[in-house]
């Protein structure tokens, strides 16, 4: 009689869809931290009834990556982050659902879906913006030249456990002072790490402005190229950013979409803590109704 031969086993890994959208984060939201942008961003995402996937175990986290985390005060034109979807819905439907349920300051710009096997988002640089008084445009100026002249710039970097040293020169990749008082930068990002933007205008000397008012802006992130990928998935674009830059991957035509209107944010509940300020944001939109706004 012959043996039956055992019976092969082969798991395959099936490849989720994704999209992968840009964003701005404008007027009071950049005091909200990046983390609790994160937590807002999960009650965002169930409220809209997106079928966000989420990772095995035993404290399953839904599956969303940022190309780079945000400091704390500085606003953005032009972020990205990354879906991971369990069933496939368009786009533009997840750009009107995140619109719908987003609070005053998160705009959502485009959206497209990415092609089977296409990496994460890996940024090669980051571009800030910032206005300079009158009054400080020449100090400005001189501080950037002699910056710029320089072949390093070593710079201690605080935190609360240690002290870390590194060269702030080599990050810098172009920088200049417009004649309207603008001070605009582009800063490396490499896997070993990158510098910030608030400690280029530390060297600058103008730290101060920070405290006093002035806000930083991100305006940009270059991305690394993707994989060819066809061209049926255009990205869907939401409201245009302001002085936004974006990767030569994003120069379909626009399909413009509006974007909920919204009460102004609480400074006050802010301040006092911004996880809480956050929990009753979008209550009353749609998918809101019954929803538990915790985590």
């Amino acid at each position: 009689m012959a043996r039956r031969k055992p019976r092969q086993h082969m798991t395959q890994a099936i490849a989720l869809p994704q999209v992968r959208l840009r964003f701005a984060k404008r007027g009071d939201l950049r005091l909200v931290s990046h983390h609790d942008i994160m937590r807002c961003l999960e009650r965002m995402v169930r409220r809209a009834k997106i079928p966000l996937a989420t990772s095995q175990g035993f404290n399953p986290r839904p599956k969303i990556v940022f190309a780079l985390a945000l400091g704390l005060g500085i606003e953005a034109l032009s972020e990205v982050v990354d879906f991971e979807l369990t069933t496939p819905l368009d786009a533009e439907e997840v750009l009107h659902r995140l619109s719908a349920t987003s609070p005053p300051g998160l705009v959502w710009l485009e959206a497209r879906s990415l092609s089977p096997g296409e990496s994460p988002p890996r940024p090669l640089s980051v571009s800030y913006q910032m206005d300079i008084p009158a009054e400080r445009r020449t100090g400005a100026a001189k501080a950037l030249a002699r910056f710029l002249e320089s072949s390093s710039w070593p710079y201690q970097r605080r935190r609360p456990d240690r002290t870390v040293s590194l060269d702030l020169r080599p990050f810098l990749l172009d920088a200049a002072l417009t004649d309207q008082g603008q001070l605009r930068f582009r800063i490396k990002v490499t896997p070993e790490g990158t510098a910030r933007g608030e400690e280029f205008v530390e060297v600058l000397g103008l730290n101060d402005l920070l405290d006093s008012g002035s806000v930083l802006v991100r305006s940009g992130i270059e991305l690394a190229p993707s994989p060819a990928r066809s061209q049926t998935n255009p990205p869907r674009r939401g409201a245009e950013p302001q002085n936004t830059s974006s990767s030569g991957n994003e120069d379909q035509s626009p399909v413009s979409i509006p974007v909920a209107n919204a009460q102004p944010l609480n400074m006050t509940r802010i301040a006092a803590g911004p996880a809480r300020a956050l929990d009753g944001l979008g209550q009353g939109l749609p998918g809101s109704q019954g929803q538990r706004t915790g985590i």
